[in-house]
């Protein structure tokens, strides 16, 4: 199965977060063999069960890395953030698996949200710990940062925590920046620029 990118659909003029589609579909890879495919698309509010869902298939490693503390649970005022994260200065991308009986799967979350001084934003990323190693991280990641630049922004930035070795490496394989957290020296910060959009 040969799957091209989609491009996002998108006028110069026209808000992307609000006014327009995002939609870009990918093989699913493990092992070099194309297991089927996922569409990465913009979140809506509609999306409040498959989030739940994709908590409870993140590990509480994964929690901890993600959210910086444990946490058993994921708060309602977090997942109605994340479900309407629909904005320009605030915006979240879904990866959603075609499973073979016609279901979806929620595959992954990045989001990013613009700082209140300054245009850059700060990114998180979430994979469904069932499909780790299978493309769909780097994808995202490769999404939002579309986003991003065509939303204007300069750069996208996130804190990793030193012992997150996959999102670490993964951060590396897309050519961003890795430097030490002057505010927190348990944290790497991952930085690349929009306007040298050149993930790999």
């Amino acid at each position: 199965m040969n799957i091209e990118p989609l491009g996002p659909v998108v006028s110069p003029v026209v808000n992307l977060a609000i006014h327009s589609t995002f939609l870009r579909e990918w093989p699913l890879i493990r092992d070099g063999v194309v297991l089927g495919q996922y569409q990465i698309r913009l979140i809506t509010p509609h999306d409040r069960a498959g989030v739940l869902d994709l908590f409870e298939h993140l590990s509480a490693k994964s929690r901890y890395f993600r959210f910086a503390h444990a946490i058993s649970t994921l708060p309602e005022d977090l997942l109605n953030d994340i479900i309407y994260a629909t904005k320009v200065d605030n915006l979240a991308l879904v990866a959603m698996i075609k499973n073979p009986n016609g279901t979806e799967t929620f595959g992954g979350i990045a989001r990013y949200i613009k700082d209140v001084n300054g245009n850059k934003a700060e990114f998180s990323l979430s994979v469904n710990d069932d499909h780790h190693h299978e493309g769909i991280g780097a994808n995202l990641m490769r999404s939002i940062l579309d986003c991003a630049t065509l939303n204007n922004l300069t750069a996208i930035y996130g804190y990793i925590n030193k012992k997150n070795a996959d999102m670490l490496s993964l951060m590396r394989y897309l050519n961003f920046q890795i430097s030490t957290s002057e505010e927190d020296r348990q944290s790497f910060i991952a930085q690349h620029s929009c306007s040298s959009n050149q993930l790999r």
